[in-house]
């Protein structure tokens, strides 16, 4: 039911496409197939689909809306009240297709106390058949529905009630030619709609004002009516926008009048002209080559003087790709902060600047520019919002390679990560690697502690000097003597020259013992030695060297643990933990998981030539699975994603391995799904 009442306050809205998804929600909510439902349950299935219809309606999808009203006027025990809603919205459906219609019930639902709606649903009914009364022609029908709906909601709480009956008494009393009336009717249900938050029904109540004062001869009045509809018709949706736009193509010729530009409309532009720019932008290869060619053939088009594609930046915009050689347009950061079309500060078209977005996302604009000699075309603006909508995704991947490519001044060379935790190693790298003292690194396998490692010792005053690693659980005991603290010719078979150890190797330097944990009691205490003297002996010497190294040691377990359970010396860990640095798994910082995935999707790409991008559904998807890999994992899933992945286009979440897309879908199950799937996911870790 939350659904159905956020998708009704979205229809009311004007937001068509955004309601039909949330009624598609609530229905599959409702129907899931392998449970037992109530009666309860198929009410609330038959509403979603009836208010899925609606939705379609207004989207102009009107076919669709009408096999699905015929398809839940088939369901069997259908209650009377919902029978009407369906064949009303049926009814509303086949009257914008032209086709002959059902008829609705004959008595009004709002006299009927077994109706078993809402007051505001029960309005929308009985305002629906005033409606078709009226495209009927019965007149004294539609006033009687209509006196009945005005009676009905006359003490009603609900503004939206009053608003639907205000509307269809506007609707007869616009048809029967009484304009005083039905100009104090507007009003009223102008007013009315401010206060049910429904701005969708004003336009509606003007659009039937402009019609009666056109018929009436009262054409600069209906100009005006209609200029007033043409800045809703952008946030319209596509049935009421494609009303509007069939009123401006056959409006009155007396007075010049600009038509309502809509990249929708089969006037606005030539069909040639988006082909073109859709294939200019799939055509070249770099992201930055593609805005480029997409704005050459937009000057081109619109012979302009001048046009940018600007991106927001921190300090303002920042121009992408530009041509012509006039000087600079001005609307750029105005046009990229406002998220609508804004022309020059006089009022007058010699610049236009539109946004350019994904969802609500604002990624820029695009400014247009023309000299004082030479006006625009009438359709310069519906090109633009075309060329902005075909530039988003280009944009929109070059601005991830650029952030990606950049690092901020405080960053860490290697250890990506937006999230607080990140920010936390980064400072605590920076803060190691200014001390002279050991440095611990903890973490799980894969997250990443030989980079921190790195990037300590290149942030550190030793960064001129070696930087030598070890990986302690592949050092054997018969080998350790001799690869940290070296040996001397003749000391064993095989030794045929003195050869100098890590430590040795690494003096002035640094020296990472990674997986320190798994070194043997003979090895930690060999390394203690070291850590307290300050020098090493080659194996078959019989003196000395003083070292002067930089510990920085990793492990992928609970060293403190290993010290309760006697596998691990107290003392070498008080030595080696001076300095400690966690790094947390990547399923603790999720937020992390998009950006690095960006980054690998990159590097791999480049390395397959490879011009698909990564789409937020992709993105969503890594972002929900646990990474027990961690940043390796994802490295390598985005390496094997590259050699799969088609050369150009776009990715989609089900080319991922099918345990990271099928972790996306565990909170869209039932609870016993999702349990069935961590049992299943656990012994198989197990084994």
């Amino acid at each position: 039911m939350t659904l159905i009442q956020l998708g009704r306050m979205l229809l009311e809205r004007g937001r068509a496409t955004a309601a039909e998804t949330a009624f598609v929600h609530a229905a599959r909510l409702v129907g899931f197939p392998r449970r037992a439902k109530s009666a309860d349950e198929d009410v609330c299935l038959l509403d979603a689909r009836i208010w899925q219809a609606v939705a379609q309606t207004d989207a102009a999808r009107l076919v669709e809306a009408e096999s699905l009203c015929r398809d839940v006027l088939q369901t069997s025990d259908l209650q009377p009240a919902r029978r009407s809603w369906a064949e009303a919205t049926l009814a509303r459906a086949l009257l914008w297709q032209g086709k002959d219609r059902e008829r609705t019930t004959s008595q009004p639902l709002c006299e009927r106390e077994d109706a078993g709606l809402d007051l505001p649903l029960v309005a929308i009914i009985d305002g629906t058949a005033v409606r078709l009364a009226v495209a009927d022609g019965d007149l004294f029908a539609a006033g009687q529905r209509a006196y009945a709906l005005a009676v009905a909601t006359a003490g009603a709480v609900d503004p939206l009630s009053k608003v639907v009956a205000l509307t269809a008494h506007l609707r007869v009393l616009a048809a029967s030619g009484d304009l005083g009336s039905a100009r104090q009717k507007l009003h009223e249900v102008l007013a009315w709609s401010k206060e049910a938050r429904a701005p969708l029904r004003a336009a509606r109540a003007r659009v039937i004002w402009h019609d009666a004062l056109r018929r009436a001869g009262r054409t600069r009045e209906a100009r005006s009516e209609l200029d007033r509809l043409a800045r809703l018709v952008r946030v319209a949706p596509a049935l009421l926008r494609r009303t509007v736009e069939h009123r401006f193509v056959h409006r009155d010729p007396v007075v010049p009048h600009k038509p309502v530009q809509s990249v929708s409309c089969s006037t606005a532009q030539p069909p040639s002209i988006a082909v073109a720019l859709l294939r200019s932008m799939q055509t070249e290869g770099s992201d930055r080559e593609a805005l480029q060619a997409l704005i050459d053939r937009v000057r081109r088009e619109l012979r302009s003087t001048r046009i940018d594609l600007v991106a927001g930046a921190a300090h303002g915009v920042e121009v992408v790709a530009t041509a012509g050689s006039a000087c600079a347009t001005r609307l750029g950061l105005r046009a990229a902060e406002a998220g609508v079309v804004v022309r020059s500060a006089d009022g007058s078209s010699s610049e236009i600047g539109v946004p350019i977005r994904t969802g609500a996302h604002l990624l820029g604009a695009l400014v247009c520019r023309w000299s004082t000699a030479r006006d625009p075309l009438p359709h310069a603006e519906g090109i633009l919002e075309l060329a902005a909508a075909l530039a988003a995704l280009r944009l929109e991947t070059w601005l991830a390679g650029q952030r990606d490519a950049s690092p901020s001044p405080t960053s860490v060379s290697g250890m990506l990560g937006v999230s607080a935790a990140m920010a936390d190693v980064r400072r605590g790298i920076q803060r190691a690697a200014g001390a002279p003292f050991a440095v611990f690194i903890e973490g799980e396998s894969g997250v990443g502690k030989e980079l921190a490692a790195r990037a300590v010792h290149q942030l550190s005053g030793r960064h001129g000097q070696r930087f030598c690693d070890v990986n302690c659980a592949a050092l054997p005991d018969e080998l350790l003597d001799s690869e940290l603290f070296g040996h001397r010719r003749g000391a064993f078979t095989g030794a045929v020259a003195d050869t100098a150890g890590l430590f040795e190797a690494a003096d002035g330097g640094t020296l990472f013992l990674d997986e320190v944990g798994d070194l043997s009691p003979r090895g930690q205490a060999k390394l203690l030695r070291v850590l307290q003297q300050h020098e090493v002996r080659r194996v078959g010497d019989t003196f000395s060297r003083k070292v002067d190294v930089r510990i920085v040691a990793a492990a992928n377990r609970d060293m403190q643990a290993e010290v309760a359970a006697g596998h691990f010396r107290p003392d070498l860990l008080y030595r080696l933990n001076v300095i400690r640095i966690r790094i947390p798994p990547l399923r603790e910082r999720p937020e992390d998981v998009a950006l690095l995935a960006r980054h690998f999707w990159h590097t791999s790409a480049a390395s397959m030539s490879c011009g698909a991008s990564l789409t937020r559904d992709v993105l969503a998807t890594l972002a929900s699975y646990d990474w027990p890999g961690n940043v390796r994992q994802l490295q390598n899933v985005m390496a094997a994603l590259a050699v799969h992945a088609p050369s150009r286009g776009l990715l989609r979440s089900s080319m991922l391995p099918a345990d990271i897309a099928g972790a996306a879908g565990v909170a869209q199950a039932r609870l016993a799904d999702a349990r069935s799937l961590f049992e299943r996911r656990y012994v198989e870790s197990a084994l």
